[in-house]
């Protein structure tokens, strides 16, 4: 269970590269983007600042 659940959520595939990605917030609200801090790190490091930052941004994570 998730303080926040996504807005939404799949994957993209570009290139032969396929990326999974989750956004929370409003979707007119400004965008920001929280990049993994190592490519190994799962976007759910993140998962203790987004509930706050996805009342004012339109959050994007994302696993590699």
């Amino acid at each position: 269970m998730r303080s926040v659940q996504p807005t939404s959520f799949g994957n993209l595939t570009l290139e032969g590269f396929q990326i999974y990605y989750e956004s929370f917030g409003d979707p007119t609200a400004r965008p920001l983007l929280l990049l993994p801090t190592w490519q190994i790190v799962h976007s759910r490091h993140w998962k203790m600042q987004v509930p706050y930052l996805s009342r004012h941004f339109y959050v994007i994570t994302f696993d590699a």
